[in-house]
């Protein structure tokens, strides 16, 4: 998997197996021919065969689907609205607060993939590019709607940071997400009390530098003091072998423990509290979807996991059911962007009134996603917006080959 939907490559339902990960296999013998002789030489693991090979990794179709179910969650929230009151509104509701921070640990696995490949100039020319791409673009379509918060803003600062993250070894990565899950929201608290609880919208091509800044920092949608959490999950769970099925069944009771036992707990500190939980630093004990504190973090970051565990399973067993729900993942980025055009048009500033409203604007907005996905999908090129992302003309040229002097041509 590459950093937000990069195309995928060869046959539509790739394998599992061979990718980034790989359990060590035996030594074996590659017999070469050298000048007309044969001669033996011996790859002692995985690895060392792994960073000889030319060519794309392969994907993990379990991982676009995840990414396609992202998207659509996505789509479903913006499109509103988010005042459920039944449980069936709740349950319509249940990507509320979960569906971006799996796209956000998504998007640091992906990361992870990205820079365990590339050093030097080969990291930092389309890290950069990534960077001020997902910048330009995400300031660019926040300027055009006040009802739909742009995510690729704050996507843009992680991955500058993530070179850094990868640095470091995965048990300071490990530290680093349990102080951020408690220090973060408590700095977000204190800020909210000192300056009574001043929140925009996110930045855009208009918003003065220092308010950007703060705007990704504090008061915006999307905190880099909590959105670094799912971001540095994702890093970490890119380290593991998501080939193996005893570790992603693993990781998707841990999930899904994290995910529930939050709720629960913060459901629970919530109705203690009552009208305190609101205001202050009792807001630490909260679970509000988007309330960037502790325990929805946790909650959702284990959501998240489990998801990402669930799909990567069912893409094993279920690996040409799954292709059509991954092939949506592969486009990601140009289908995010689409959406959030689409709803700059078409919904009104004051949001849509009912659930009925708003499911079938999201019934019709995903039925024209789906319908640019099978009509881009036979022209065999990668999305428009992934082609871009992708930096073609930042690649090296390939070496030249000079022919040997037996080659040379009499």
């Amino acid at each position: 998997m590459e950093v937000l939907g990069r195309r995928r490559e060869g046959h539509r339902t790739t394998s599992l197996h061979g990718g980034v990960g790989c359990p060590a296999r035996a030594v074996r013998l590659v017999r070469l021919e050298v000048h007309g002789r044969r001669e033996r030489t011996t790859e002692t693991s995985a690895t060392a065969h792994a960073q000889t090979q030319v060519g794309p990794r392969p994907r993990l179709v379990g991982l676009d689907a995840a990414r396609a179910l992202a998207i659509i969650g996505m789509v479903v929230v913006n499109v509103g609205p988010t005042n459920a009151e039944t449980v069936l509104e709740r349950l319509y509701l249940l990507p509320f607060g979960r569906a971006s921070v799996l796209f956000v640990t998504i998007a640091g696995l992906g990361m992870g993939f990205f820079l365990r490949r590339r050093s030097g100039r080969a990291l930092w020319s389309p890290l950069a590019w990534r960077v001020l791409l997902l910048l330009a673009v995400g300031l660019a379509l926040q300027s055009t709607t006040q009802t739909v918060s742009v995510i690729l803003p704050t996507y843009a600062v992680l991955f500058l940071l993530a070179p850094l993250l990868w640095r470091m070894p995965t048990r300071w990565l490990v530290a680093l997400t349990l102080v951020v899950t408690v220090a973060g929201p408590a700095l977000l608290v204190r800020y909210d009390i000192t300056h009574l609880g001043i929140e925009d919208q996110g930045p855009s091509l208009g918003t003065p530098p220092d308010e950007a800044l703060r705007s990704l920092l504090i008061t915006g949608p999307y905190p880099l003091l909590s959105w670094t959490v799912p971001f540095v999950v994702g890093v970490i769970l890119s380290r593991v072998d998501l080939t193996s099925t005893a570790l992603v069944r693993r990781l998707a009771v841990w999930g899904g423990v994290a995910a529930v036992g939050a709720f629960v707990v913060a459901t629970t500190a919530t109705a203690l509290l009552g009208p305190r939980a609101d205001r202050g630093w009792p807001r630490l004990l909260t679970g509000v979807a988007h309330g960037q504190m502790p325990l929805w973090l946790v909650s959702a970051t284990g959501g998240a996991v489990l998801v990402i565990a669930a799909c990567l399973l069912l893409g094993r067993r279920l690996g040409r059911l799954m292709s059509g729900l991954a092939v949506m993942g592969t486009y990601a980025l140009t289908l995010y962007v689409l959406h959030v055009l689409v709803l700059a048009v078409v919904k009104p500033d004051e949001g849509l009134g009912s659930f009925i409203a708003g499911a079938g604007v999201s019934a019709g907005l995903l039925a024209l996603l789906v319908l640019v996905v099978v009509l881009w999908e036979r022209t065999g090129l990668p999305g428009p917006l992934e082609w871009v992302l992708r930096h073609p003309w930042l690649r090296p040229p390939p070496p030249v080959e000079h022919p040997t002097a037996q080659e040379t041509p009499r």
